[in-house]
């Protein structure tokens, strides 16, 4: 028994927790008709209906034990283009069906599970005062109590009616009014998909920049570390073989052999320090933190061996370091299969973009029939571009030269 009346009492108190956003739906109704007429002219009259929607997501939300995201389009760009946006967005139309289904039902819910209780209270006191009102004046059960008989028995009935409408029906009732709003008022399962897609890309976008940061770091540290000391000791070297290349003649089979260990240990130094220095460009090019790509992308076009021209947007904003990093290799390495694999005179770097996407652009005039399939650096370039979201054409007609056009989200 002490159950069945805490359960029916926590599915009122649902119900009577909705009167405050029902009883504002039920007024709101009266204006949708000028919400309408005004939205094309001013998009930002659709923010009471939301923040009122937000009160009953936050409302349910505390029912169910969790948040209910809000499932809407974010309103940018000037009035026409916001007033696109409110119109296409699903949400706008799924708030107008909870506005209507919550401001009528809600509100006669909630007011109705209420008044059961005295209701009851008031059907089993009826048998002790009836008499007392003139006859014909009092009913229970929908009859008029004319006699102690129906005094007697019908308030009773009725109290039991209630009692069942309160046991079965009201629960019922809270638990359809929340699942509603849940089901109108969050995101559908489309809309979860693509904020869970977008959140894995912001996830991994820190990851990347998070990755790139520590490369950087490496190169610093075999920069400013590990090639610093090797140059001091090829130095120290140098010195020593300007030294035993400087004594005299005797003891000369020890000199000679001396001077050859020296000699050997500076060309490994040499070697060493290279291949140094090839690691520290294939972790993070230190020209990009110098220079920034559109000098990168000079340096490499004036190294080759054949004249490249170099196009880039004055108004380029710099992308982020990981994009960054990408974008300079696929022209360099697009620049190394020119030189190497096209028999090219020529060749052409086109770099722009918008501050959302960076296009790359390599094309030559060489003998074309290039293609990613032999496992070359061009599908270095494809796989690198693929796991940043990026897109990688290759054009390479037979004889009709190479074109590589890359590009890469920035946001």
């Amino acid at each position: 028994m002490r159950t069945a009346i805490r359960r029916s009492a926590d599915a009122t108190a649902v119900l009577l927790s909705g009167l405050p956003t029902a009883l504002p739906a039920l007024i709101g109704l009266l204006a949708v008709p000028v919400l309408v007429l005004v939205l094309p002219f001013a998009p930002e009259v659709i923010r009471p209906l939301r923040s009122l929607a937000g009160m009953e997501r936050s409302r349910v939300g505390r029912v169910l034990g969790h948040d209910i995201p809000e499932p809407y389009l974010r309103l940018d760009g000037d009035r026409w283009q916001r007033f696109r946006t409110v119109v296409r967005d699903p949400a706008t139309r799924r708030d107008l069906g909870w506005l209507f289904a919550h401001g009528a039902g809600g509100t006669f819910l909630g007011v109705t599970a209420v008044a059961l209780w005295p209701a009851i209270v008031f059907s089993l006191t009826t048998p002790l005062y009836w008499w007392l009102f003139p006859p014909a004046t009092m009913t229970a059960a929908l009859v008029e109590l004319r006699t102690w008989p129906q005094a007697l028995t019908l308030p009773f009935v009725q109290a039991v009616l209630y009692s069942a409408a309160l046991y079965r029906l009201v629960p019922v009732i809270a638990r359809g009014q929340t699942r509603l709003a849940q089901s109108l008022l969050g995101p559908t399962d489309r809309a979860l998909l693509a904020q869970q897609v977008e959140r894995l890309t912001e996830t991994r976008t820190e990851a990347l920049e998070s990755h790139g940061a520590e490369l950087r770091r490496i190169e610093r540290d075999l920069h400013d570390g590990v090639q610093a000391q090797l140059v001091a000791v090829a130095v120290r070297l140098g010195l020593t073989e300007r030294a035993l290349s400087t004594t005299a003649a005797t003891a000369a089979t020890e000199q000679t052999t001396a001077l050859s260990l020296v000699r050997d240990a500076r060309t490994g130094i040499e070697d060493s320090l290279a291949n140094l220095r090839g690691v520290i460009r294939g972790i993070y090019p230190p020209i990009l933190a110098d220079r920034g790509l559109g000098g990168a992308v000079q340096a490499l076009a004036g190294g080759q061996r054949i004249p490249v021209s170099v196009s880039i947007s004055d108004n380029l904003p710099r992308p982020p370091a990981p994009i960054e990093a990408a974008a300079y290799f696929v022209v360099a390495e697009s620049l190394t299969n020119v030189t190497k694999h096209s028999t090219a005179q020529h060749a052409e770097v086109v770099v722009d973009g918008d501050g959302t996407h960076l296009r790359i652009i390599v094309r030559d005039n060489g003998q074309g029939g290039a293609s990613s399939a032999g496992g070359s650096g061009l599908l270095g370039i494809q796989r690198r571009v693929a796991a940043l979201d990026g897109s990688a054409r290759i054009d390479s007609p037979v004889d009709g030269g190479t074109t590589i056009e890359v590009l890469l989200p920035c946001g």
